[in-house]
């Protein structure tokens, strides 16, 4: 992979569902902040070479970006069977594993963790388990949450892990859900960078 530009062009090329669903708050993490975020982990020497949990993995625009900069191999855990699909059909023959589960059900040990969890706008603190498997399982974790569960994500991190990097994102989200009333809207999120 020559640059981060190069990466977000292969992940906006990736194929996204015909349907979202809100009770799983399905909302697609843009191609040009998962290859912001994935180059942060490759810099940082926390993705060439090492096994990559992509927690609640969507299309799989984290692990195919993974597997792209160099992971020796990428577990992609993502509940929704329909996603999990797509997984395959945009992992191609990369080494990317799917595991149709329940985070919650995942026991298998990873050097990182890349993930675009739930919010907890429908489910309060649906985030939660997420958090909880990743600072269980690995080494590093890169997570983005809602800017609104700040002092929540600070709390939890606080306790279980160290901060390394918080910084306010921008994710961009298309119209997806009949409450939205806009074409396209930034949420504010913040990206942390954690070792455990």
């Amino acid at each position: 992979m020559r640059s981060k530009k190069d990466l977000e062009i292969i992940l906006q090329k990736l194929k996204k569902p015909e349907n979202y669903k809100n009770y799983l708050e399905q909302y697609p993490t843009d191609a040009s902040l998962a290859a912001e975020v994935l180059f942060i982990a490759y810099l940082d020497g926390n993705l060439e070479g090492k096994t990559i949990g992509d927690f609640g993995a969507g299309n799989g625009v984290f692990s195919v970006g993974s597997a792209l900069l160099g992971a020796s191999s990428v577990l992609a855990v993502e509940v929704d069977a329909d996603q999990c699909e797509l997984i395959r059909i945009n992992a191609g023959g990369l080494n990317v594993e799917v595991i149709n589960s329940n985070i919650s059900e995942f026991q298998t040990r990873v050097d990182t963790v890349i993930m675009n969890p739930p919010f907890g706008s429908v489910i309060e603190h649906s985030d939660r388990v997420f958090l909880e498997k990743a600072v269980e399982l690995s080494g590093f974790i890169y997570s983005l949450h809602n800017f609104k569960s700040a002092e929540f994500v600070d709390n939890f991190y606080k306790d279980n892990a160290s901060v390394i990097r918080k910084q306010v994102v921008n994710i961009h989200v298309p119209r997806l859900y009949k409450h939205h009333s806009m074409d396209h809207e930034n949420i504010k999120a913040l990206f942390y960078t954690c070792k455990v």
